[in-house]
């Protein structure tokens, strides 16, 4: 039994000997590692590039017309109506501030119990007033009278005065693409895509001719005389209490008596005549137009580049242009009246607009390395014009700011990536 299980245990390693010799007869060689030793470095060669500038152009071109009514902020009020206050450019006439004391059937004055003073109502209407003021002695005139006046200048002037704005240098940035060799020449292209920034700023001042009203009120003096001038009523003068024989008279702290004497000249409450009378100037009245903002320029096309030298080559680019343009119109109107005083206004408005149109640009590259390089050259660009309004109900003033033939130069650094 033994000797029989010894040859069954010498046969099947045999027979397992042999089948592992037959599996690695049949199995694959092993996949030997590639030899790159003969393969050339792999350079990267930059597609795209960078461009920062500075872009100075012409300024935009402005014309200004239009019109406006300057008021003062005086109220003269209506030609007739008593006892209400009126304001002019040379003074005033205010509400009767005169009051008489109240009085007992014993003829003493009446005292509040309240504040311990007499109790006063206003007198009786006379016409007069005690309140009121005056700045110039050209105001009296004969007849015990005395003139006020208030002033409205209409801005007439039919001319449209141009004005172009200064260069304005501004930031551009793009980004080109390579586009490959043209035709199998040394000229390359590329795809461009840029936008660029710039300033809108114009301003001009001039007199302008206008239709000055000039409205004059009088007022009765009643016979008396003008005060000198500058006056406001009411008035009063202090003075020293003297004795018998013209010596001050002294209080027990040692102060010297006074007394208030009123001296108010009264005037007419109302004007007793109304005149207005219009003039064509071409001096007094000045305005100045100013309009200030920035527009930004989008702009795609292709550019073609030409190698001249080594490391040196012009480029020219053209195609559309987006223009995006917001401005402030600000018109400041200024009347200096026959008296030396100033009636001025001031008023803005702002817009945007979206236009359309065009550049073209050529300049010279010079690479300083494989990744970067400097420019310079020439810019044009063009687009349309738009129209920027002041209209309210005394003013009707307007601005063309044309953004066309544009021209300028270009420079900054390229980065290639």
């Amino acid at each position: 039994m033994t000797k029989h299980f010894r040859l069954a245990l010498v046969v099947f390693a045999y027979v397992l000997n042999f089948a592992r010799a037959e599996e690695d007869e049949n199995r694959a060689p092993p996949t030997e590692i590639p030899d790159f030793s003969n393969l050339d470095e792999y350079v990267y060669e930059p597609k795209s590039t960078l461009t920062l500038s500075m872009r100075r152009l012409t300024g935009v071109k402005t014309k200004f017309s239009g019109g406006g009514i300057l008021q003062s902020l005086n109220n003269p009020g209506a030609a007739t109506g008593s006892n209400f206050a009126r304001t002019y450019a040379d003074g005033g006439v205010g509400v009767d501030g005169r009051v008489s004391n109240r009085v007992d059937s014993g003829g003493s004055p009446i005292i509040d119990p309240g504040s311990g003073s007499a109790i006063s109502d206003p007198i009786a209407p006379d016409g007069k007033t005690n309140t009121w003021s005056y700045t110039n002695a050209t105001q009296a005139l004969p007849g015990s009278l005395l003139a006020f006046h208030d002033y409205t200048a209409a801005v007439i002037d039919p001319t449209v005065r141009a004005k172009d704005s200064t260069s304005a240098s501004g930031v551009e940035v793009s980004v080109s693409r390579d586009m490959g060799k043209i035709f199998g020449t040394r000229m390359t292209w590329s795809l461009i895509a840029g936008v660029s920034l710039n300033d809108i700023y114009a301003s001009t001042t001039d007199h302008v001719q206008a239709t000055i009203s000039t409205l004059t009120d009088l007022y009765s003096l009643d016979g008396q005389v003008a005060p000198p001038v500058p006056y406001t009523a009411p008035s009063s003068v202090s003075t020293n209490i003297l004795d018998g024989n013209g010596n001050s008279l002294l209080n027990t702290d040692g102060s010297t008596q006074t007394t208030v004497s009123d001296t108010t000249v009264l005037l007419g409450n109302q004007p007793v005549d109304r005149s207005v009378k219009d003039a064509v100037d071409n001096t007094s009245v000045s305005n100045r137009w100013k309009v200030h903002g920035s527009y930004l320029t989008f702009r795609g096309g292709p550019v073609v580049y030409i190698p001249l030298f080594n490391h040196l080559r012009a480029s020219f680019s053209a195609g559309p242009a987006v223009f995006y343009a917001g401005s402030d119109y600000t018109v400041t109107q200024t009347y200096i009246t026959e008296l030396g005083t100033t009636i001025a206004n001031e008023s803005t408005t702002s817009v945007s607009h979206l236009l359309t149109g065009y550049f073209a640009d050529a300049s010279l590259e010079f690479d300083l390395t494989d990744r970067a390089g400097f420019f310079a050259g020439a810019a044009f660009q063009a687009s349309g014009s738009y129209s920027q309004k002041i209209d309210t109900d005394t003013e009707h003033y307007v601005t063309r700011i044309d953004l066309g033939n544009q021209q300028g130069l270009r420079a900054g650094m390229t980065i290639k990536f």
